[in-house]
């Protein structure tokens, strides 16, 4: 049997809803804009393009990715020595195709590759091992995104806090413009899924055949593979895969996956109708 509420005296049936119902409404809308405010703090910067001019046509930048610090197999050593060619070589600026940290519980037994559990401890790390020489520009990847899918925390800006000289430009992809006196060439850098293919051009090539026409990048930094090729142009795109500074885990062994070690040092003179691309690879193997 249905339970009618009791009306106290004096009052309308509306005027009893309206007053009893009012602190539950109040209470909706302050979870509401808790929310709503959760949301903003997680969108950050989605897919914004920033740009870097030139005073010629030909510039160089650095090109890197999947460093995971925190991880028992990240070899720092090697990134610091990058950092320091990158400097040698005149490069301003370090475009970083994600994975800034080791993650958590990415897949089943990561807890035991960690050299530091947790977010804290893994900025921590960061804090005190990240070069610092050049100024660097980062995407997140799926380890960086585990805090977020986990914790609900915007792990993007809390890197950019824990390194200053770290510029966190999107989540999983972003785009880089270097403007020069005779046009703008813009990077475009992504930190996809899925796994590694036999071919190490499959996945380049069929990220690259998803890009809408029209919107195309002039090239394409890739990251999460843990691999270094260079195709030079794709529907006239340039694509490198990003290498990483990671070592073979045992993760990795398991599923028969080489680590690339290193870093991109890319140049790139602009010109009217075509551009010159060199890509050089700095490969570690110790």
């Amino acid at each position: 049997m249905m339970m009618r509420k009791r009306v106290p005296r004096g009052k309308t049936l509306a005027t009893f809803e309206e007053s009893h119902g009012q602190p539950k409404i109040k209470a909706l809308e302050r979870r509401l804009a808790v929310e709503r405010a959760k949301v903003d703090a997680l969108a950050d910067v989605q897919n914004r393009v920033t740009v870097t001019k030139t005073a010629a046509n030909t510039f160089c930048f650095a090109l890197t990715g999947d460093r995971h610090t925190g991880s028992l197999y990240t070899h720092n050593d090697a990134l610091r020595a990058f950092y320091d060619y990158a400097g040698e070589c005149g490069a301003p600026v370090v475009l970083d195709c994600g994975d800034i940290l080791a993650g958590h519980k990415v897949y089943r037994g990561q807890e035991f590759e960690l050299r530091d559990l947790g977010l804290d401890a893994q900025l921590d790390r960061l804090s005190k091992d990240a070069p610092r020489s050049i100024k660097t520009k980062f995407i997140t990847g799926n380890h960086d995104a585990s805090f977020k899918n986990l914790a609900g925390v915007p792990v993007g800006k809390l890197i950019s806090q824990a390194v200053p000289e770290y510029e966190f430009v999107g989540e999983e992809q972003a785009r880089v413009a270097f403007e020069t006196p005779d046009g703008a060439f813009s990077v475009m850098l992504t930190h996809p899924g899925g796994g590694s293919s036999y071919a190490l051009s499959y996945r380049p090539q069929k990220i690259v055949e998803s890009l809408e026409g029209g919107s195309k990048p002039d090239m394409l930094g890739i990251g999460h593979y843990h691999k270094a090729a260079f195709m030079p142009s794709y529907r006239n795109v340039a694509v490198l895969l990003a290498g990483t500074f990671e070592r073979q885990t045992p993760f990795m062994a398991r599923q028969g996956l080489a680590a690339h070690v290193g870093g991109w040092i890319v140049t790139v003179t602009v010109g009217k109708g075509h551009n010159v691309i060199r890509g050089e690879f700095v490969a570690f193997y110790v």
